[in-house]
């Protein structure tokens, strides 16, 4: 998005040597000669930066604050109109990045209003928002973290249901947001059909290299799930998942788009396995937390607001359970944690970096289509 600029903060007022002595009269007085050198001396010094501010309109309040600080401590004297300003300049930046994206940022410059005045000659402040889409997030994952991704074994839940549905070359599955194949190689390797579905261009170019590579009976689509042009087969799949994906989600009616996709492509008696961050029974989030979820990779729902998504559709609950513990009670030893950062995500410590427990965690969702 287009940089903003505003020029917000004058120089501290300096002594004026004019008003306290006659100007033909030569000074020698140490004190005023100290503030002339001192006033040289800021109309030499210049500094620049920039701050990187995540967009969570929540937030403002506490960036206006910080900007005001440093510009204080840099001898400036921003008004009230000065810093009414820079919070309307601030507030639609933050406003606008976060509309488009969790994970874009509010880059703040700031520097000396005139080069050739120095501190002395004002501060201005430039802003710009910098959008990075989840898929942007992702692409440089292979290339800055060490194989597997996402984990060496496919999910024990996903296991677990699979060996409830029978027999292999009749039971049709989704994978929704397969990344790499952690789950779809897996299961096409027993010899169910597979399409699965991935938003990041550059996991499903190595989805699909390790399809060709070994012959298996997946159908690669790169995609979002969530793009109302993005269909899939009617009442087709035995069995759907989508394992760490509602966590990217942004609204409950996302959530609710995402369950009647699934229920389209499901068979009558299909099921549907997902994972989700949800609140603890006697926990309401307030804005910020939502916000930060977002921000975080965590997107947090309460089960009234399940309930709401699943409202209206034919889907029955069957169990809701605790991902880690599920997951950390059966896999293989070996298979644990899937990833370094895993268990911090999975418990709610990303966003709420406690000692104690947070007032949410990864669960497991299990529905059937009616």
């Amino acid at each position: 998005m287009p940089a903003e600029n505003l020029p917000l903060a004058e120089s501290q007022p300096t002594l004026s040597v004019s008003n306290a002595t006659d100007k033909n009269q030569t000074i020698t007085d140490p004190e005023l000669l100290k503030l002339a050198l001192a006033t040289k001396l800021k109309t030499m010094t210049a500094v620049q930066g920039d701050f990187y501010f995540p967009c969570v309109p929540s937030m403002v309040g506490e960036y206006v604050q910080l900007l005001v600080g440093l510009l204080k401590l840099l001898g400036q004297n921003p008004t009230p109109e000065h810093i009414n300003n820079l919070r309307q300049l601030v507030e639609k930046g933050i406003s606008d990045g976060f509309q488009i994206s969790p994970h874009a940022r509010l880059i703040v410059n700031y520097q000396p209003a005139e080069a050739n005045k120095g501190l002395a000659g004002g501060i201005t402040i430039n802003t710009k928002v910098h959008v990075e889409t989840l898929a942007d997030k992702y692409k440089t994952w292979p290339e800055t973290r060490k194989d597997p991704l996402f984990g060496s074994h496919p999910d024990a839940k996903v296991m677990a249901v699979l060996s409830q549905l029978g027999d292999p070359a009749r039971t049709p599955i989704l994978d929704v947001g397969a990344g790499t194949g952690r789950n779809s190689i897996p299961l096409a390797k027993l010899g169910h059909p597979v399409d699965a579905i991935e938003l990041t261009p550059i996991f499903a170019e190595k989805l699909s290299a390790s399809v060709t590579a070994e012959n298996l009976p997946i159908k690669v689509i790169q995609g979002d799930v969530l793009d109302p042009l993005l269909r899939v087969k009617p009442a087709y799949y035995k069995f759907a998942i989508a394992s760490e994906v509602v966590s990217h989600f942004r609204y409950t009616d996302q959530v609710r788009l995402f369950l009647a996709k699934m229920c389209d492509g499901l068979q009558t008696g299909g099921w549907l396995l997902f994972s989700a961050f949800l609140a603890a029974n006697d926990y309401e989030p307030d804005i910020l937390a939502r916000q930060m979820s977002e921000l975080s990779w965590c997107y947090l729902i309460s089960r009234d607001e399940l309930k709401s998504a699943m409202d209206g559709l034919p889907l029955e609950m069957i169990s809701e359970e605790s991902a880690i513990e599920y997951e950390q009670n059966h896999l293989p030893k070996e298979a644990w944690p899937p990833t370094s950062w895993y268990v911090s995500w999975a418990t709610g410590r990303d966003l709420f970096p406690l000692p104690q427990n947070p007032p949410m965690e990864l669960r497991w969702i299990l529905l059937k289509r009616k």
